[in-house]
């Protein structure tokens, strides 16, 4: 994008950092704040609960390997062999 203005122009005057407003730019070229209803309503809903105890919940656990799995293994081994 190319500047308005090239620095080395007569019309250019430079602006220290300290004096400018971000979102004075940023209005210029239409933005506008949210108020705080715009604000609640963006926001995501509260969380609800779930669990109302950790007793209450069954751990999931790894099942135990079964004989079909271990019968797997034996005929690999043989397989090799």
């Amino acid at each position: 994008m190319k500047p308005a203005h090239s620095i080395l122009d007569d019309s250019f005057r430079y602006v220290p950092a300290i004096a400018t407003s971000v979102a004075e730019t940023w209005r210029r070229f239409g933005w506008r704040p949210m108020t705080e209803e715009e604000r609640k309503r963006r926001r995501r809903p509260k969380i609800a609960l779930v669990v109302e105890s950790v007793a209450a919940v069954t751990p999931i656990r790894r099942a135990a390997p079964t004989a079909a799995v271990e019968g797997h293994n034996a005929d690999r081994r043989r397989i090799k062999v």
